[in-house]
């Protein structure tokens, strides 16, 4: 079993094992592609929203976002993960939060663009 160092902070290495690398770099993959399905849903928002009330289901751009991360996590597919694995992972592993915010920097002014556009008028 070998080990890595992974991190360097001030002076401190921190050693994990060739298995937590495996690990870490499997983690980062399924998160990035869950990520293209968000960057695929924020590009053609118009056609996933259609003509959805934004005024009347998503007074607050929180509540927006909240729908996304949910939409996400029914719309990946994976030949082996089920929409309980992703939802596990985001969840657990990533953080709702964490992932909230990985989204929002990643995609957050095409999101607030396009809800702005959609509640406008309210």
């Amino acid at each position: 079993m070998g080990f890595f160092v992974c991190c360097i902070f001030i002076g401190m290495k921190i050693i994990i094992t060739e298995d937590q690398s495996n690990k870490l770099i499997g983690l980062q993959r399924r998160l990035k592609d869950i990520m293209r399905v968000a960057s695929d849903m924020v590009d053609d928002a118009d056609r996933f929203y259609g003509n959805l009330d934004f005024c009347r289901y998503y007074q607050t751009l929180k509540k927006y976002v909240d729908d996304v991360v949910y939409e996400i996590i029914q719309t990946y597919e994976h030949p082996s993960y089920d929409v309980d694995d992703i939802e596990n992972f985001i969840y657990n592993h990533v953080g709702y939060e964490n992932f909230v915010n990985i989204l929002m920097d990643m995609y957050g002014e095409k999101i607030e663009t396009f809800y702005n556009m959609k509640t406008k008028d309210c």
